[in-house]
């Protein structure tokens, strides 16, 4: 087993989407879409010395979720108007990275979600079983940008290892 990093306090600041806001085929593309096209990105840009294009996953422990488009940003960042802020606590998770050319935003959540989980798992991370059900179920996709391009890939999952268990049922 790969030992945990902690993660210190950080911000992700952007727009949060339900299931209703994704397509047919499970994909928040048109979502990103448009916060492309609205130029969104720019003031989050200006926030960091390293402007990356991130989603985040709030797994919830009956089966929904929210998806967050925006970006990490340093702990001290104020969410400019018209865009929500998520605190992102201290903790231990699981982290690794790859190469990148671009963001993988027109696959189904499903998919990439699993990709990631699957990368984590290769670095030597352990899973819990039900992410929902733990104190922090987040996980975070963060496309790092070199010049204005996609360079890399973070896969991030915070992992306490006394909730790798969970449970099947609801008492």
């Amino acid at each position: 087993m790969t030992a945990l990093l902690n993660q210190t306090p950080a911000k992700f600041i952007g727009k949060v989407y339900t299931v209703v806001d994704s397509d047919q085929m499970g994909t928040f593309y048109p979502c990103w879409t448009e916060f492309e096209d609205n130029h969104w990105f720019a003031p989050l840009d200006a926030l960091t010395d390293t402007p990356n294009r991130s989603y985040m996953v709030i797994f919830s422990p009956y089966g929904q979720f929210q998806y967050w488009i925006g970006s990490i940003l340093p702990d001290d960042a104020v969410a400019p108007e018209g865009f929500e802020c998520f605190q992102m606590p201290a903790g231990t998770i699981g982290q690794t990275e790859a190469k990148a050319s671009g963001i993988l935003n027109q696959l189904p959540v499903q998919t990439s979600f699993n990709k990631g989980l699957e990368m984590l798992e290769k670095a030597g991370f352990p899973l819990p079983a039900h992410i929902g059900q733990t104190t922090h179920p987040y996980y975070f996709e963060r496309y790092d940008l070199t010049d204005g391009q996609v360079s890399s890939v973070q896969y991030k999952l915070y992992i306490n290892l006394d909730e790798l268990e969970g449970y099947d049922e609801f008492d």
